[in-house]
């Protein structure tokens, strides 16, 4: 006797992956417009994106060629490594490299707006609820690994703190999340989206990969989690195309474990 066979599955039966960003499509609401690729087609652009971003971060580790604010200039030798002057060498570095160099090449090479690779501000109640709850998600998380000696010997990176505290904290914070918001341009604008044309979504993990690869001398649980959150953070810039979310989640995050390795060390309240 004949059976009737299991029926087919048929092409656009959706995956588990079609249904989970159908979830987020209705979580986050209507993506928002942004401007046309004017400049370079799909492969060419993937091209000069993934050889000027392999250029710009190996420049960036070793700043250059210039480790040391004495190797630049002899009379800055005397700077001390754990300084507000050595740590904002180093963020200098970071603002170069992470979002002035790329933001020439996409306004002069790809004669594009730089809104297309996510540097616009676009936050609705909804996603603003999101990237706050992300932040909260953190914070036990973040209280946790205060509490080991791998977190308080790397955190705050300013240690010249004696004199003036709070001076010293202020003029470091505001430096430092400036470098977060040019970090997230990098990963989450200038790497993703300039590769979205040629990987779709794969342009997250192409993104994450050197994200996760820049963590490599901060505590191991840090940089596990600087994987998962590069993955997270690369797909809801690309659903919601600006790099504002990561930014307020970066910077809310690297905030919150310095002044949790201030309070550890008897240092606030």
């Amino acid at each position: 006797m004949a059976t009737n066979p299991e029926p087919a599955l048929h092409a656009d039966d959706p995956s588990w992956w079609d249904r989970l960003r159908r979830i987020v499509d209705r979580a986050l609401g209507p993506a928002p417009a942004v401007p046309e690729p004017q400049g370079l087609d799909d492969d060419r652009r993937a091209q000069v994106v993934l050889w000027t971003s392999a250029l710009l971060l190996l420049l960036l580790i070793f700043n250059a060629g210039f480790r040391t604010p004495g190797d630049l200039y002899g009379g800055w030798s005397s700077v001390d490594p754990r300084s507000l002057a050595r740590e904002l060498y180093w963020v200098s570095w970071g603002y170069l490299f992470y979002l002035v160099i790329p933001l020439a090449i996409v306004l002069f090479v790809f004669k594009e707006s730089p809104a297309r690779y996510g540097l616009r501000f676009y936050l609705t109640k909804r996603t603003a609820l999101l990237y706050g709850g992300m932040i909260l998600f953190m914070l036990p998380v973040l209280f946790w690994a205060s509490s080991r000696a791998s977190f308080l010997s790397t955190y705050p990176f300013v240690r010249d703190l004696d004199s003036n505290l709070l001076r010293t904290m202020v003029i470091w914070e505001i430096a430092y999340v400036g470098r977060f918001i040019c970090l997230e341009f990098f990963f989450r604008g200038y790497l993703l989206f300039g590769l979205e044309g040629k990987l779709g979504y794969g342009a997250v993990a192409a993104s994450t990969i050197p994200y996760g690869l820049i963590h490599f001398a901060k505590p191991f649980p840090e940089a596990m989690g600087a994987l998962i959150a590069g993955a997270v953070l690369g797909y809801l810039a690309l659903r919601t195309r600006t790099i504002i979310g990561g930014a307020i989640v970066h910077s809310g995050i690297a905030v919150s474990m310095d002044m949790l390795a201030l309070w550890r060390r008897g240092l606030l309240f």
